[in-house]
């Protein structure tokens, strides 16, 4: 009896051990080459390329706010929700093939793929600017809170995605800190936290 006590205790150990070692991982295939961004849950950013002229790696240590945001952000209900498989199956010189890997606190991991021909949903196009973000943080730092607050945020105001795609803000809610935003191009609205909006947009010009 002793034996078999030891080995489930050992067996509950070693399931509490489990822990991700990052909490995203972009995987980016074209022919000009290949890209990898992790997220890693020690605040470690790392930027992997590889094209005709070699490898380069480019390393970071986000701040405990933006760990805490991202680390969070790719754990949520909404972005596990969405399918596992997007690509639309065309193919293409430029076209390139991704692979978005997120992992939550208690160990499990969901991979999602698409292309550059997906037509992404408003979650899965939100958890792919999150991680054009993490990348633009190695060519500019994140913009400061102060940027996007209420008062420099007046309805109409417009802002641009990390992605590229333009939004106008519709109506803010200066109690409850939340912005409404509607795609200039994009048939759809969002709410988003006044505070996290930075994460994915630039701030406004």
């Amino acid at each position: 009896f002793l034996g078999v006590a030891l080995a489930l205790i050992a067996a509950s150990a070693s399931a509490a051990d489990v822990r991700p070692t990052f909490c995203v991982e972009w995987v980016r295939q074209s022919r000009e080459g290949y890209e990898r961004i992790t997220l890693f849950t020690d605040r470690t950013l790392i930027w992997k390329t590889v094209d005709g002229q070699g490898p380069d790696v480019r390393r970071k240590t986000l701040t405990p706010e933006e760990r805490e945001f991202y680390c969070g952000f790719f754990g949520r209900p909404e972005i596990w929700s969405l399918s596992d498989d997007l690509r639309t199956g065309l193919t293409g010189e430029l076209s390139a093939q991704s692979t978005i890997t997120v992992t939550r606190k208690d160990g499990l991991s969901k991979s999602i793929r698409f292309d550059d021909f997906s037509a992404l949903s408003p979650d899965a196009a939100s958890l792919r600017s999150s991680i054009e973000g993490l990348r633009t943080i190695f060519t500019n730092p994140l913009a400061p809170a102060s940027r996007f607050t209420a008062d420099v945020l007046p309805a109409g105001t417009l802002l641009k995605r990390f992605d590229g795609a333009v939004f106008r803000i519709l109506r803010l809610d200066r109690e409850k800190g939340i912005v409404e935003i509607v795609g200039v191009t994009e048939p759809y609205s969002q709410f988003f936290k006044l505070e996290e909006l930075r994460y994915q947009f630039s701030p406004p010009e």
